[in-house]
């Protein structure tokens, strides 16, 4: 493999960053929409499917999106490639649980016009674009690592390309 170009790295990286911000932003706005949308004088019981989405787990999984994504922007500076695996860790944790509640739903009968909504648009649109956006970080931390980058002033020689340029004798010109 030859190294990857700077601008593509840049590009990959301004990928990542932009699902840090997005990420941010919704750690920060919905998550206490969700932990506090239930409170008042009279609370209502969370429903089953719900659970994940309000109050105290609401605050969990929000802290361990935190954690994950202070993870990866350590990931994006250092060029450490494990430690992108703590956000597509929550991000397989989320989806699973996103399609357990989903699949609740059809089972319960409230799907036929619930599946097909925005959030599935979003779902198919959203999904791909980090996974993809991972895997190419992860890529570029592999095949092109950072440590690369600094040694370039070493250059390793060849043994057979010595000895094979010693017993070549130049020719005067005549």
């Amino acid at each position: 493999y030859s190294a990857m170009d700077k601008y593509l790295r840049w590009f990959i990286k301004y990928q990542v960053y932009t699902i840090v911000l997005f990420t941010t932003l919704l750690i920060t706005f919905v998550t206490p929409a969700l932990a506090y949308r239930n409170t008042g004088n009279y609370p209502l019981p969370t429903p089953v499917e719900d659970l994940r989405l309000s109050g105290v787990p609401a605050v969990m999984f929000a802290s361990g999106w935190f954690a994950a994504t202070v993870f990866l922007i350590v990931a994006i500076h250092k060029e450490v490639k494990r430690f992108i695996y703590p956000y597509a860790f929550m991000l397989a944790l989320d989806l699973v649980l996103l399609f357990l509640r989903e699949l609740y739903l059809v089972v319960i009968g409230e799907s036929a016009t619930h599946l097909w909504s925005l959030k599935l648009i979003l779902f198919l649109l959203i999904v791909p674009y980090v996974s993809a956006s991972l895997f190419a970080l992860h890529r570029l931390y592999t095949v092109d690592p950072l440590h690369t980058q600094h040694n370039e002033g070493f250059v390793r020689f060849n043994r057979d390309e010595a000895s094979t340029e010693t017993q070549a004798t130049p020719q005067p010109a005549v």
